[in-house]
């Protein structure tokens, strides 16, 4: 509810806002080894910053205060400024989330939260919002979305050229309500969709045994449980008798480090699996043991394969263990750092970067190339997205399979 403040109260208020502020100010100029500690306090130089700083934003709010002729919520403008300190760095990967936004990014990540039951990513040619899978049961299913839609609007109001962040702050609501969405079809037509908001829970592995005991197991996301769930169907299909792999990380949006290290270390023979970077070109590598998974193996990428997921693929390729096939992936290399704040809220930062093995940043290369490079149809594609395209139309998967049937023979 909006209401209008008086100066002395807003003068009291400036002082949260402050703290907040200090916060965001000292993030920015962490220095520490550690990758998640911060440092706390300024030079001399960097204190008169920020204390000019802070004068001009209870500037700002005393000026509101006199002049403005409508109502203003304090918290609405602190909420703003924080989002935008962190926008302002220009970096595609570091976000503020407010107390709602951070509670449903850790629900997120530990593959079960309340929603309506969508994978998503921006949709360049558009500026929608392209769903890139749909969970089973969930609102958004039972209300008939589909992979490969497009969301353009939500209730009504245009999200075109919006930031991710932004559409998902529109998209909050709580258990229960519902949200309709302006849905462009593939064959043009665009839909209203009423969806409700419900628990959806994910599971980010599923596999099945191929003809010819080839074991096919698919990878969604790298969030929680996904290295155990991994782990598990790997062992499982071995005492059902695989003798070789396809791992399928099309369409995955990465996850967490410790998921992906876990699995390369099981994959894997010994040796170095994961290297981060700090800020101050510290090198910090992660190692895999000298137990392995010793059967032929293909991995399947494509475009949307991104961070963790196309980090996977480069290094089964760098390790020669498994053979790549399909399009080049998206390219990243920044690793971040969920940092909670006082306020219950959280930043999502950039604290570092990674390399491959052999030293490559994919984002510098513009994203890992596989071996066997197969990039499907623009028809092809949308049936892949939208989970229809049949595995003998789908030029990918039919290589691979071929490939592992000629080394099995």
């Amino acid at each position: 509810m909006n209401r209008k403040y008086s100066f002395g109260v807003v003068l009291t208020l400036v002082l949260t806002a402050s703290a907040l502020t200090c916060v965001i100010l000292s993030i920015l100029f962490m220095l520490s080894s550690q990758p998640q500690s911060l440092r706390l306090g300024f030079s001399s130089q960097q204190q008169r910053e920020e204390n000019e700083n802070t004068d001009r934003f209870s500037e700002l709010l005393h000026v509101i205060d006199e002049r403005f002729i409508g109502a203003f919520d304090l918290t609405d403008i602190t909420e703003a400024a924080l989002r935008s300190a962190v926008d302002s760095l220009d970096d595609d990967w570091s976000y503020y989330m407010n107390p709602e936004e951070y509670a449903s990014f850790l629900a997120t990540s530990n593959n079960r939260y309340h929603g309506i039951g969508v994978e998503v990513q921006m949709d360049d040619e558009t500026g929608g919002m392209l769903i890139l899978g749909v969970y089973s049961d969930s609102g958004a299913d039972l209300a008939g979305i589909v992979v490969g839609d497009i969301v353009t609007a939500v209730d009504g109001e245009s999200i075109l050229g919006l930031t991710l962040p932004d559409i998902r702050l529109m998209l909050r609501r709580p258990l229960g309500d519902t949200a309709v969405l302006t849905v462009l079809r593939a064959d043009g037509d665009y839909h209203e969709i009423t969806v409700l908001y419900s628990i959806v829970f994910t599971n980010p592995v599923t596999f099945e045994m191929l003809e010819g005991n080839i074991g096919y197991v698919i990878l969604r996301n790298f969030e929680e449980d996904a290295g155990n769930r991994f782990i598990g169907a790997v062992n499982e299909l071995i005492e059902m008798g695989a003798v070789a792999f396809i791992y399928d990380v099309r369409n995955n949006n990465g996850g967490r480090v410790t998921e992906v290290t876990q699995i390369l270390d099981f994959l894997l023979p010994e040796g170095e699996i994961f290297i981060s970077v700090d800020r101050s070109g510290i090198e910090r590598i992660t190692r895999s043991d000298e137990d392995f998974i010793n059967l032929p193996a293909a991995v399947l990428v494509n475009e949307r394969s991104y961070s963790g997921a196309e980090f996977f693929a480069a290094m089964l390729y760098e390790y020669n263990y498994a053979v790549t096939i399909g399009e080049q992936t998206t390219g990243k290399n920044r690793m971040q750092t969920t940092i909670p704040l006082d306020n219950g809220g959280a930043i999502h930062l950039s604290t570092g970067h990674y390399l491959t093995k052999n030293r490559i940043s994919l984002y510098d290369v513009g994203g890992f190339t596989p071996e066997i490079v197969i990039v499907m149809t623009d028809e092809e594609s949308e049936l892949f997205n939208r989970g229809e395209l049949e595995r003998t139309s789908d030029p990918q998967f039919t290589r691979a399979l071929t490939i592992l049937h000629g080394i099995i023979r």
